[in-house]
């Protein structure tokens, strides 16, 4: 015979019934401990990793904002897709209630890219043509450097800035040993500022 209820006394039938609705509820329970636990142990690992690979979650196509002579200024990455050159926008924030021009003829401005380990590739002047910012607006200066430029570089520097291996296969957790650093400087009368953006590897041109 079959497993299951087999007495024909309702008293022991009604015993059965709340047996099987005890036994549902600690299933029930079980189930809700088991996802509370695997969600303890996701965001355990995810803190982990955050702490071992700072800023890997944050936006990776800007840098950190920094006040200039008063004015709120960040370097990022330009988003047009260009097989050639890799652009960039300095933008600066005028919350001033006067037109400024930028960039301040004080201001010594030098473009870098380097290794990850901070040994430099390639150093250069930007040529920005001066701008003017409207009270309370945002404005940009913009430079772009050569990707074959960067691809007569010396071989460390080249290996880390172009991804010769790239596949679709490759790992996500293994591209992010990868990548070098594009900075730009700015130089003041007072202070010297750097503005970094970690970079993905360029594919093989």
């Amino acid at each position: 015979m079959g497993k299951g209820y087999h007495s024909k006394s309702p008293e022991e039938f009604r015993n059965y019934l709340k047996e099987i609705g005890k036994e549902n509820k600690k299933s029930r329970w079980r189930q809700i401990v088991m996802i509370i636990d695997l969600v303890l142990i996701i965001l355990i690992f995810y803190l982990g990793f955050k702490a071992l690979n700072p800023g890997s979650f944050s936006d990776r196509s800007q840098s950190q904002k920094q006040v200039v002579d008063g004015y709120p200024v960040y370097l990022s990455l330009s988003r047009e897709e260009d097989d050639a050159y890799q652009g960039y926008f300095l933008f600066i924030e005028n919350q001033t209630k006067d037109l400024i021009v930028m960039p301040k003829p004080n201001w010594e401005m030098e473009f870098r890219i380097t290794t990850r380990d901070g040994n430099l590739c390639h150093s250069e002047i930007p040529e920005f043509e001066q701008r003017k910012i409207p009270n309370n607006a945002k404005g940009f200066l913009y430079h772009s450097i050569s990707k074959t430029k960067l691809w007569n570089l010396n071989e460390v520097c080249r290996k880390e800035i172009f991804d010769e291996d790239a596949s679709i296969f490759r790992s996500k957790f293994k591209s992010l040993d990868l990548g070098f650093y594009a900075q730009m400087i700015i130089q003041t009368e007072n202070r010297r500022y750097v503005f970094p953006i970690k970079q993905k590897p360029f594919k093989k041109p």
